[in-house]
């Protein structure tokens, strides 16, 4: 048994070569380049319950035999995979529960005679290029792998990403040389395993769907800088969870990965009293760019799933305008959404998380050592203190607020929750719960008044750009409507958030 620690970075083969090939590789390299051909067959019951025990098991063909490998994900360093890894020699391409020496996963393995049920269900055949190199002190392997992933039912996909696995030494190292790789090509990030590509062929419904926020709560005992650093490496988890969502242009997956960055400068924010402000502001700016590009993408799902179905039930009468406003608020959205479908993948994205995941355990390590004796609670309430009193910086009725002071109000709430929920589990009860909740209803009717507001300035900037047929008219009557409707019923909930007594500071 050991553990395996590697990231992960995809690009066509031929730039992948070029980078084994670089000057740069060529003078880290400590020994010569191996080439093997790897064929690997996974196997797991027809209801995939080694999968669901997250558990990995696959046989290896080798030139002197067959290998058997389980593998199962285990905490490590942030922006890294790891995982716990258990290999045995076996006879032939048929699984041996016998040959794990662990009795804790043989008998994982064995539960209700699941390993009788063992059927392969996808294959990889890569051929590798291995390069041993020697990078900051640490001993890291070069894997490229070419090839593709096959499953029994007719589904495959290619493969070309190149492996560093660290063998020994600081797993920030890892992130550092792929910053340096990323210097020599276009890199992207890979965020799944081929065992998880090859279930999704095996099975698409597990194709990877969006993801929200990680609502589990900070450990019991936790410092400040393990709270800072917990809570920055969940969101940007929750971020890289819907990059491949994203590329397939599923609209929860935009929302989430806008919610995802909204959470991560929230986070930036709530403790900026506590990082250098240059580095701090450096990745706000690159984390508002991801987010602005995500913006269009987002306001066209919503008007075509929300908005556009409500302009058809308030005029019951003018169908064919509604159905010529329908076609080019699908046109648009297809076009917008195609335009980010390879955000993600781009060299930019690839070197913001890089360096950010770097930059988050840096500052953990060197925050203040007063802080580290600090009550995470006394802490965490001096950030929500400011949060709420700044969103409560203006509390004239919402009908009284211009559209632009309405917006920042929205904005400032949403730092507030976002607060709420990263330090909530720290006051647990029905106080707390009561709170979010009023948060959160309050939150979603600003979203509404927002979406409703953003609807007209969507379909108007089409036409102002010269479509055939004038939309905004039509669409700009019911946003009017709409808004002095939803003020009214949001107001309620705004005079009540007003008189709710922080959980921060309560009893």
């Amino acid at each position: 048994m050991h553990d395996e620690i590697e990231l992960k970075l995809q690009a066509p083969p031929a730039a992948l070569r070029d980078i084994l090939e670089s000057e740069f590789v060529c003078k880290i390299r400590v020994g010569a380049v191996s080439t093997r051909r790897l064929v690997s067959t996974y196997f797991d019951t027809p209801r995939h319950t080694l999968r669901k025990d997250g558990i990995a098991l696959r046989i290896r063909r080798l030139p002197d035999g067959y290998e058997q490998t389980l593998k199962s994900p285990v905490p490590g360093a942030a922006g890294l995979q790891t995982y716990r890894e258990w290999n045995s020699r076996v006879p032939d391409c048929v699984p041996v529960i016998a040959a794990v020496d662990d009795p804790e996963v043989r008998s994982i393995l064995s539960l209700g005679n699941r390993h009788k049920r063992l059927v392969p269900l996808f294959t990889t055949d890569v051929e590798r290029n291995t390069l041993p190199a020697r990078f900051g002190g640490c001993d890291i392997e070069l894997a490229l792998d070419i090839g593709r992933i096959e499953a029994g039912n007719g589904n495959s996909e290619s493969v070309s990403e190149l492996e560093l696995e660290l063998l020994d030494g600081d797993p920030s190292s890892v992130l550092e040389l792929a910053l340096n790789l990323t210097e020599l090509g276009d890199l992207s990030l890979g965020y799944l395993t081929k065992a998880e590509r090859g279930y999704a062929l095996a099975r698409p419904a597990l194709r990877q769907q969006a993801g929200k926020a990680d609502k589990s709560g900070l450990a019991q005992g936790i410092t400040v800088p393990g709270m800072f650093e917990a809570i920055l490496n969940s969101t940007l988890e929750h971020l890289r969870a819907n990059e491949q969502p994203v590329a397939a242009g599923l609209p929860e997956g935009v929302h989430q990965a806008r919610v995802a960055i909204r959470r991560l400068r929230a986070a930036l924010w709530a403790f900026r009293g506590i990082l250098p402000v240059e580095e701090r502001k450096a990745f706000n700016r690159e984390l508002r760019w991801f987010q602005r590009q995500l913006s269009p993408a987002r306001d066209w799902h919503v008007f075509v799933k929300e908005t556009l179905p409500a302009v058809r039930s308030a005029y019951p009468g003018r169908r064919s305008t509604a159905a010529r406003i329908g076609k080019t608020a699908r046109e648009e959205r297809a076009r917008v959404t195609g335009d980010i479908a390879g955000l993600f993948r781009d060299v930019r994205y690839t070197r913001l998380v890089l360096g950010f995941t770097q930059w988050v355990a840096k500052q953990s390590a060197s925050i203040d050592n007063s802080l580290s004796g600090q009550p995470v609670t006394e802490f965490a309430a001096g950030i929500l203190d400011e949060s709420h009193r700044k969103f409560l910086s203006d509390t004239r009725p919402l009908s009284r607020m211009s559209a632009k002071k309405r917006h920042t109000l929205r904005k400032r709430g949403k730092k507030l929750r976002y607060a709420c929920e990263f330090f909530s589990s720290l006051w647990p009860g029905q106080h707390t719960e009561k709170y979010l909740r009023s948060m959160k209803h309050l939150q979603e009717a600003l979203g509404v008044i927002n979406d409703v507001s953003v609807a007209g300035q969507s379909i108007g900037s089409l036409d102002s750009a010269g479509a055939e047929t004038r939309h905004d008219k039509l669409v700009g009557e019911w946003s009017d409507m709409r808004l002095a409707e939803c003020l009214r019923e949001t107001q309620p909930k705004w005079r009540k958030f007003q008189k709710q007594e922080p959980f921060w500071r309560s009893g």
